[in-house]
């Protein structure tokens, strides 16, 4: 290895963002050998930039940060690891199909990962060599998840800048964010920071955390300039405005195409895993995760009126060998590269916020011609900056594999006997609860501003919790639809939303950021993106103990069954739903801060429970007693908050506790809501005595699966139009209907 790869980077090869008007940003999605798709638009992207500034321009020449996830990971690290003369090792065009050959040989997939990964890593270490994180042309982002911890790793060049401890090696990285559950081994390694100081991980596929990872990326810019990096001077915290962002898929099936809930509702944990050749859960779990950031990008970049500085290209009609991220073969793989060539000639499209749908936009051109118009602004921007100076016994398994562990009759016949005929419109205040259409393959959010604009989104309240309720393996899929006075139906075919958002308060931010930009006068005068203004209590179910349960060895020889159920557990639900929930706590505690209005966030959750208190259906008396318990003792904790350098939920000094912020939150939200009533021209009756409700209190509020029945339970109105349950009915509910709706009686895997 040369010396230039094992001293620090050498001065960037593009001038920071204090010099030019922009930051700019590329993201990648993973999606194993569908990889060649973004690799097929990068090396055209390339190309314009070598048009525009000479042959030896290079991606990273012109990005601030480049962010990648699994297969995006590895592009990455390829297209800004250093070579000799530190520039690029690999240009796009060198990201070719012989890259994503075979991976390894198939073995007993039902014990032990899919592959052995033995290929990969000689390939990856052969190509990266000792090359380190910090070694990088230009700022790198690549998310990972560490099974030991059950948090997300992610690796920034920022953190190697502050601590030795985070400069792993490129091809650790890389092969950890492509550890997909059941597909390859996880990964173990360490690293040194000459101090001895020794950092362990134990790591799996990035996907899991965010399989697009725009939304890191940005987060991670924002980091920076919260802590005052000059090279972000001067500006601001959450300057949006001020990002160029270029985010590739990797390709998702055509729509509609695989799955519906009828077929979905019978599924055991075989088929969610393994049907006709494609892996529904996995599927839906990367894809809602993608879905989910770009969701929110777009209604961030639409509120600030430049939704022509984020550009999101993705194939959507992919079939058959096509949508698989492992079918490595001649045939597909040039398949592949023919699909990417194609979809450079397809209309440019963007997300739809009415119906969360990608259209194209008219008269918007063609994907090739949008890569050419930020070709030429990442050049201007790059010459700018220049000329001014970032998953027990088998007897036991059999019911699980062939259909969902229960047939959810009681909680069906619970819901309906409780909300009636309540619809979404009913609810005393606004309503978000997040679902997964399985046959879409795209989140379905349902929201009471919508139903405002068109009665087709007005779905029964029972209709919707049973559908956010549906986790794959655990419940039924469900299906149902609404319809119009005009005779318009729409169909819904749901599952879980904790697939797509388990913590959904980013959603209910961006559900109001949507109102505002469309200057509902409910808002006035409340700018798009005010982030200040909110005031949000987010409240967590509980996760299992740090480093308690798994760890990378143990997951490496994990295949389906492991991965579904490992003494009692089910590691890759916990790793995609507290994935889901810590990066969105993550992101809001990067924004709050950022804006020094983090006593305007608040965020109750506890860490650490162990054996059935972390299971989410272990219902017998005792365990339900004892979950009422560390209720009432999370009360008396610290209050708590993310470091944003470790990523670790640590306790705030002198923050006191969350019982004594929740009286403070309760006074701001007395004192706002008499505000209100003195300042508004309709006087309502006073209610903060014994007749308060919370729905009396709250904008909006925000609830998935379990969160989203009480979030019902909590705005539904009765005969009288008042919430139809307290707060205090919520506890009694669990303890009496709990049992009935997950039955102890020969339950599944409960032997260790």
């Amino acid at each position: 290895m040369t010396k230039s790869l094992k001293g620090e980077r050498k001065t960037s090869q593009i001038q920071p963002p204090t010099y030019g008007d922009l930051i700019t940003v590329l993201s990648i999605d993973g999606g194993g050998i569908r990889g060649i798709i973004p690799a097929t638009i990068l090396s055209f992207l390339e190309s314009q930039l070598q048009e525009l500034d000479g042959s030896d321009a290079r991606l990273a020449d012109y990005f601030d940060v480049m962010a990648g996830t699994s297969t995006g990971g590895l592009v990455t690290a390829m297209l800004t690891a250093p070579d000799e003369n530190n520039r690029p090792l690999y240009a796009a065009k060198d990201i070719t199909p012989g890259l994503f050959a075979p991976i390894g040989n198939i073995v007993q997939t039902l014990i032990g990962p899919k592959y052995d990964g033995k290929y990969l890593h000689e390939v990856v270490k052969e190509k990266l060599k000792d090359t380190r994180l910090s070694n990088t042309i230009t700022n790198v982002v690549i998310p990972t998840f560490d099974i030991k911890k059950l948090q997300p790793t992610i690796f920034s060049t920022y953190e190697t800048k502050r601590a030795a401890c985070y400069d792993a090696k490129l091809s650790d990285i890389c092969i950890s964010t492509s550890a997909a559950p059941t597909y390859l081994p996880a990964h173990y390694f360490k690293v040194e920071d000459g101090k001895n100081n020794v950092r362990e991980h134990h790591l799996i596929d990035g996907g899991v955390v965010a399989n697009n990872p725009g939304l890191i990326a940005i987060s991670e810019v924002s980091k920076e300039i919260f802590k005052n990096n000059p090279d972000f001077y001067p500006i601001k915290p959450m300057d949006y405005g001020r990002f160029l962002v270029i985010s590739l898929g990797t390709g998702a099936a055509k729509y509609e195409q695989k799955y519906n809930s009828s077929m979905a509702a019978k599924w055991g944990i075989v088929k969610w895993l393994l049907h006709k050749g494609s892996n529904p859960l996995i599927e839906v779990f990367t894809q809602s995760s993608a879905d989910m950031v770009d969701y929110h990008n777009s209604v961030v970049f639409q509120a600030l009126r430049s939704e022509d500085s984020y550009l999101r290209i993705q194939e959507d009609e992919l079939s058959g060998t096509e949508a698989s991220v492992d079918v490595a073969t001649k045939e597909n793989l040039e398949r592949l590269v023919e699909i990417g060539e194609k979809l450079l000639k397809k209309p440019l499209s963007r997300v739809n916020l009415e119906t969360g749908l990608i259209e194209p936009i008219p008269k918007g051109g063609t994907n090739e011609e949008a890569l050419k118009r930020f070709a030429t602004l990442l050049v201007n921007e790059k010459r700018l900056r220049e000329s001014s100076g970032l998953f027990a016994p088998i007897r036991k398994m059999v019911q699980a594999l062939i259909g969902p562990k229960y047939d959810g009759k009681y909680l069906h016949e619970v819901i309906k006997e409780k909300l009636k005929d309540s619809l979404l419109s009913n609810t005393i205040t606004n309503v978000v609860i997040p679902t997964f259409d399985i046959k879409k393959l795209q989140p379905t959010i349902f929201s009471t501003y919508e139903t405002k604009r068109s009665a087709r989104y007005d779905a029964k309240l029972s209709d919707i919790c049973i559908s956010t309720s549906a986790a794959p393996t655990y419940l039924p899929a469900h299906y149902f639809k609404v319809e119009d006075d005009k005779g318009n139906i729409r169909e819904h075919n749901l599952i879980d939303g904790g697939v797509a958002a388990n913590n959904p308060c980013l959603i209910a931010i961006s559900e109001v950021s949507k109102e505002i930009l469309k200057e509902n006068p409910d808002f006035f005068p409340i700018k798009p993106m005010d982030y200040g203004r909110f005031l949000v209590i987010s409240i967590g179910t509980g996760a299992p103990k740090v480093e308690q349960e798994y760890n990378s060895s143990m997951a490496a020889k994990w295949g389906i069954v492991d991965w579904l159920f490992h003494k009692g557990y089910t590691p890759l639900f916990e790793v995609f739903t507290q994935s889901s929930a810590d990066m969105i706590d993550y992101y809001n505690s990067v924004v709050f801060q950022a804006l020094r209005s983090e006593d305007s966030y608040l965020r109750i959750q506890e860490d650490g429970l162990s054996g059935t208190e972390a299971s989410v259906d272990v219902a017998t008396k005792e365990n339900l007693e004892r979950l009422v318990e560390i209720g009432e003792k999370l009360l008396k904790k610290p209050l708590s908050r993310v470091n944003l350098e470790t990523g670790l939920t640590e306790p705030i000094p002198t923050g006191g506790t969350n019982e004594e912020a929740l009286k403070r939150f309760a006074k701001l939200l007395v004192d706002e809501r008499r505000l209100r009533e003195s300042r508004s021209p309709v006087t309502k009756n006073e209610l903060d005595g014994e007749d308060a409700r919370l729905a009396d209190y709250f904008d909006i509020i925000a609830g998935t699966s379990t969160g989203g029945l009480v979030t019902a339970m909590l705005t539904a109105p009765n005969k009288d139009k008042r919430p139809m349950f307290a707060a205090k009915d919520i506890k009694p509910f669990y303890l009496e209907h709990g049992p009935k709706i997950f039955p102890q009686t020969g339950m599944l895997f409960l032997d260790q």
